[in-house]
């Protein structure tokens, strides 16, 4: 059973199906070897493919609690992120700013070069420094006082988002002029990904670092090796892919699309469908030990899913989009942005 929340709490709780299920499974299978037949029990279980992440089947109860909400932009909340020590959070807006706020919601730095719509930011993973990606063609590197230490300049349309290598000596950049680039923090070009047929949405980067994941409006996505080159092409979606992210294993890429479901990848191509939002799915994300992907979507929710594609949580979050997601460093907590201009972190227990 999945019990909704408008905003406040949600908890999920399995009923007896064990317990009731289970002296049946008994009989039947007695009955089976009875008569000479064999048959794998393994049918009842939640299908996996091969190589998914293994999920302990004995965390199926959450509880979310709405825990800190505040407006922080007046205008759509383009994405949200916890720093790496969990202390701060960074927001972008439609309306050009970039903030940091402590976790009790008050901001402590507000920062805007120019009218130019901020589609995403990131902390680079000591937290010193933060990348942006803008709507006027370029990528921005800034300290955490707000000072600019760098311009990613060679798109020719939006950057849709940007971010960190895992060791913080590349920037991988997403834009609609149908590339993602490798750069170094000089903003020299390092590699140029073509591939995708219109714009490149998302691009992230695997956590080893051997592996780069980009979705486009081409429906598909693409893996490519640190150096930029092409190794498969993932097809299923119906409709441009919004965001991809990586588990923190690497062996797994989740992908959010246009066409209301989110998929989970195996790196051979195998895939599973997490299907649920009644709109268009804006970011997935994997909790840091791979136990739960959340993912937000155009319907206003957030939902929780077990990556074996089971839904445990659904969350009516906002009143507008909900866009950003992010998990704080020990997942004990989640924080979304939304186009009603608010940002909302929750409690997991």
């Amino acid at each position: 059973m999945i019990m909704q929340t408008t905003g406040k709490s949600v908890y999920y709780q399995p009923q007896s199906y064990i317990v009731t299920v289970f002296p049946v499974m008994v009989f039947i299978f007695s009955l089976m070897v009875a008569m000479g037949c064999a048959t794998i029990l393994g049918a009842y279980h939640q299908p996996r493919w091969a190589g998914a992440p293994t999920v302990s089947e004995q965390k199926l109860s959450i509880q979310v609690r709405e825990v800190r909400s505040f407006v922080a932009h007046p205008t759509s909340v383009t994405s949200v992120s916890f720093s790496p020590d969990g202390n701060s959070l960074l927001t972008t807006s439609s309306g050009g700013q970039m903030r940091l706020w402590d976790f009790q919601g008050t901001m402590t730095r507000s920062v805007q070069r120019d009218d130019s719509i901020l589609w995403s930011g990131a902390f680079s993973p000591d937290g010193s420094l933060i990348v942006t990606g803008k709507q006027n063609g370029n990528a921005e590197i800034s300290d955490r006082s707000g000072a600019l230490v760098s311009v990613l300049k060679g798109h020719k349309d939006w950057v849709n988002q940007a971010q960190f290598s895992p060791k913080g000596d590349r920037v991988l950049t997403a834009s609609s002029d149908g590339t993602a680039r490798l750069w170094n923090l000089q903003g020299q070009v390092i590699a140029t990904l073509k591939g995708h047929k219109g714009a490149v949405w998302s691009a992230s980067f695997s956590p080893d670092g051997r592996y780069i994941a980009t979705g486009g409006s081409d429906n598909t996505v693409r893996l490519w090796d640190a150096q930029g080159r092409l190794v498969n092409q993932f097809k299923g979606h119906s409709q441009w892919v919004r965001d991809v992210a990586f588990s923190p294993d690497s062996k797994t890429i989740g992908s959010a699309s246009n066409d209301g479901s989110v998929r989970l990848w195996h790196l051979n191509g195998k895939s599973i469908v997490l299907q649920g939002h009644g709109d268009v799915v804006r970011r997935v994300r994997f909790s840091p030990d791979g136990q739960l992907v959340a993912t937000t979507g155009q319907d206003g929710t957030i939902r929780l899913w077990q990556p074996t594609g089971r839904e445990v949580a659904k969350i009516n979050a906002h009143k507008d989009w909900t866009i950003g997601l992010s998990f704080s460093p020990d997942g004990r907590q989640l924080a979304s942005s939304s186009a009603d201009m608010t940002v909302k972190v929750w409690q997991l227990d």
